[in-house]
């Protein structure tokens, strides 16, 4: 994460260097871009940049946590979890040519960073389900559901990217949740 938190000047030069990179990244791979060519594209001096950020990757995780993740987890429940989803969705397109071309620079980092947090969020799903349901499971198995599902959510969007987020969001969206509701569904056959 940055060096620096959002309070005043911090923040907003946060967000330009964030700019200039997904701007610069419409129409250039992130590999073939300079620390110089971000702070350039925003007229800020390269040390500015230091000040901020490490490199131009931790610059990008940046990002990406600020754009998906946190809106994603910051509050996640049960009930508005379709709505996170669909946010996540519908953002990746807004930016679909940097999302695009940030997912071809080191897929397996950022896929482990987010199976991360997709795990601890549907923990919290578990638990929730556990709660109105009344039944209580083996604490092994619910780590493991978990971590199927998080797997499965992140295969399910980094392929949906891949094939060039041609399903609109709210199609993305209804189909986790029939998905998550025939597994809610089959969890409850099975545990009678």
């Amino acid at each position: 994460m940055p060096k620096n938190n959002k309070l005043g000047c911090s923040y907003s030069t946060q967000l330009k260097l964030a700019k200039s990179l997904k701007e610069l990244m419409a129409n250039q791979p992130f590999e073939k871009l300079s620390v110089s060519d971000i702070t350039n594209n925003c007229s800020l001096h390269r040390q500015t940049f230091y000040y901020h950020f490490e490199d131009k990757y931790e610059l990008l995780d940046w990002i990406v946590y600020k754009e998906l993740i946190e809106p994603l987890v910051d509050g996640f429940s049960f009930d508005n979890m379709y709505d996170r989803f669909l946010k996540l969705f519908t953002t990746m397109v807004e930016e679909k040519k940097f999302y695009l071309n940030a997912l071809k620079i080191d897929v397996n980092d950022m896929s482990r960073y987010i199976n991360r947090l997709a795990y601890d969020q549907f923990m919290v799903v578990i638990d929730c389900l556990e709660k109105t349901s009344g039944v209580k499971s083996n604490h092994s198995e619910n780590v493991m559901f978990a971590e199927f599902l998080g797997y499965g959510f992140v295969g399910v969007v980094f392929g949906w990217a891949q094939r060039g987020m041609k399903d609109s969001p709210e199609e993305m969206t209804k189909r986790l949740e029939r998905i998550i509701n025939n597994l809610k569904q089959i969890a409850k056959d099975n545990r009678r």
